[in-house]
């Protein structure tokens, strides 16, 4: 498929509301954790879920609009509409700016070695990998029941090896081959951007003997490159994390603004530097995660962001937000064929179409959460951690770490 749009995660601790996971080694803590830090391992953010929930949604609804035929068999209806959101309803950034906070968060404060950082890239796979697979597998069984009733320009060539290896590895756009579906050059994108912070986290703890603030160092030295050359050129760029760096950084800023008793001077200056990057090519994406960072900055300045809000719905929307996004596009496929199959083309149809494929993309993100998701999580802690604690690797000495889920 062509022209994919929107370029632009035995210790425990007590049982949590599952919230927000991200899978890693536990090292040995080389500073006091800060009570966000608490927090996001038990769980306690819901204004991060939320944010999640509705930037999911909002990308959910751009593709709808922004893929055929239903989206064009619903025009006369509801057109307007439908390009606003094929055009406009485009929310990555969210994901990146709070991934990059929620990462900070949990990994900041470990030290960071050759052990830890290699146990850390090998759980992260597993975490994003495998329900990545999943739905590669349901995306190329939505298109072989697709086939020969929606457009070949929608569901692209037979899957061949090459293509499915180069998906494997999180390689695709990098090699040039077509994505398999919407959405997983975001999750290429975001084992990117693990692999550069966890980088930047190791050398800080090895290189610099924990004196030197290469996060800061590399993380601003990456960030004004990006705003001001790699982000500029969608069409060269685009396929690597440098791209998104700023927002995935903005996140990091936020952290690392709250962990210094809110000393807000290089978190003024990061939004200092947006508005400039604005005023030197416009992007309207920068300032959505400039809004993004300082929603957070208050939040968390305030304790809005673990009272507000207490919705069930939301919770749970936002907590099959990565599942949703996998799973979304083979159901409009599957949903479109059906349709068209039927022969229910006319606007009224359609637009019930759309609404029955969301629907159903949240009723199978549940099953997908619950069946995929969650075991793949559950994998990259037990399995992995348990072959660490067996298995001497060449870089460092053996020990017995436990692995914390948060």
């Amino acid at each position: 498929m062509k022209n994919w749009p929107d370029r632009c995660p035995e210790h425990r601790p007590p049982p949590p509301q599952k919230a927000i996971r991200i899978m890693f080694p536990l090292p040995q803590a080389t500073r006091p954790r800060s009570p966000a830090v608490i927090r996001v391992e038990r769980g306690h953010l819901p204004l991060l879920v939320a944010l999640r929930a509705v930037a999911a949604l909002i990308i959910v609804w751009h593709h709808y609009a922004f893929y055929g035929p239903l989206s064009d068999w619903a025009g006369p209806l509801a057109g307007d509409a439908l390009n606003w959101l094929a055009q406009h309803a485009r929310a990555t950034q969210v994901f990146f700016a709070i991934g990059g906070y929620v990462l900070a968060l949990s990994l900041e404060t470990r030290h960071w070695g050759w052990r830890e950082t290699g146990a850390f890239i090998a759980q992260r796979y597993c975490r994003l990998g495998l329900p990545y697979l999943a739905a590669i597998a349901m995306v190329v069984l939505a298109c072989i029941f697709a086939r020969g009733w929606l457009p070949e320009s929608l569901l692209g060539t037979p899957v061949s090896l090459a293509q499915f290896l180069a998906h494997l590895f999180f390689l695709q756009d990098i090699l040039g081959y077509e994505q398999l579906s919407a959405g997983l050059w975001f999750v290429c994108i975001n084992f990117q951007l693990c692999l550069i912070y966890v980088t930047l986290l190791w050398l800080r703890d090895n290189i610099g003997s924990g004196r030197i603030d290469f996060v800061g160092l590399g993380g601003w030295a990456l960030a004004l490159s990006s705003l001001f050359h790699f982000n500029i050129d969608a069409a060269s760029w685009d396929s690597w994390s440098l791209y998104f760096f700023p927002y995935f950084f903005m996140g990091v800023i936020v952290h690392r603004t709250l962990s210094r008793g809110a000393r807000y001077g290089e978190f003024w200056l990061y939004i200092a530097t947006f508005v400039i990057a604005m005023a030197f090519e416009w992007r309207w994406r920068l300032g959505s995660a400039v809004a993004v960072g300082i929603l957070l900055i208050v939040a968390e300045q305030s304790g809005l962001s673990a009272r507000w809000p207490r919705n069930r719905l939301i919770a749970r929307l936002g907590e099959i937000s990565f599942s949703l996004f996998l799973v979304h596009f083979p159901v409009l496929l599957v949903i479109a064929t059906i349709w068209a199959r039927l022969g229910w083309n006319s606007p009224a149809a359609a637009l019930a179409g759309l609404f029955t494929a969301f629907a159903a993309s949240i009723t199978v993100a549940s099953a997908f959460y619950r069946w995929i998701e969650v075991p793949a999580a559950r994998i990259s802690i037990r399995d992995f951690g348990k072959l660490r604690q067996i298995i001497p690797l060449p870089w460092g000495r053996k020990t017995r770490q436990p692995v914390l889920e948060s």
